[in-house]
Order: C-alpha cells, then structure tokens, then sequence
C-alpha cells in the first residue's frame, strides 16, 4: 500500500476529510511573522499529532494562488523541506522577517519557534 492509499483510507475514517485540511489552513494562516513552525507542531495544534504527512499532504495540494506563509514551515531538524528555487525563495523571505540561518542552513527552533 503506497503512503498516499494509506493516507487516504486513514482520512476517509474521519468524520470529516476537509475539517483537518481547514483546520491545517487557519493555524498556517496564523503563523506569525518572524516566527516558523514544524509539520509536527501543526498536526498536534490540529489535534492529530501523528497526522505530521497529512499536513505535508495539505501543503503539497494548496491552490496555486493560495496566500498562505508556507515559508514558515519546517521540518523537525530546523530545515526547510523544499529544494531547487522554492527553497532560495523561502529562504530569503525568512530572512527578510529577521530569520537567522546557521552555516548548516539550520533555523534556532528555541530562537524562532512559534509557541503557543
């Protein structure tokens, strides 16, 4: 069964598919500047915290016009988890918000984290 069956069969058991992607789509809309967060954080906000490819999922499919910070999300290590122009582009407009990179490109979850 490929990840993507699995992810479907397990959301299917939801009582409602689109209420995780909404809920997925107000924390990210919430994400302030200045301020970044991981995939697993968003699923535990949710309140699905083993839902962290789900939220990867949500991401992936967003409407091409969407106005969501997605360079605002991170993976667990304190990198982004984009590559090629979509990461010089994150890249940049965390460092226009006062975003510190290390020399590993590494983002000071203590530093940079948004805790709610």
């Amino acid at each position: 069964m490929t990840t993507s069956t699995t992810w479907f069969i397990t959301m299917t058991h939801l009582k409602d598919r689109q209420t995780f992607a909404d809920q997925v789509y107000a924390i990210l809309a919430a994400i302030p500047a200045g301020k970044v967060v991981t995939y697993g954080q968003i699923a535990k906000m949710a309140g699905l915290p083993s839902y962290i490819r789900q939220v990867c999922f949500v991401l992936r499919h967003l409407p091409s016009d969407h106005q969501f910070p997605c360079h605002r999300v991170i993976n667990a290590q304190g990198h982004l988890s984009v590559q090629g122009e979509t990461y010089q582009r994150y890249k940049q407009r965390l460092i226009d918000e006062g975003i510190e990179f290390n020399h590993h490109d590494k983002i000071d979850l203590k530093k940079y984290g948004w805790h709610i």
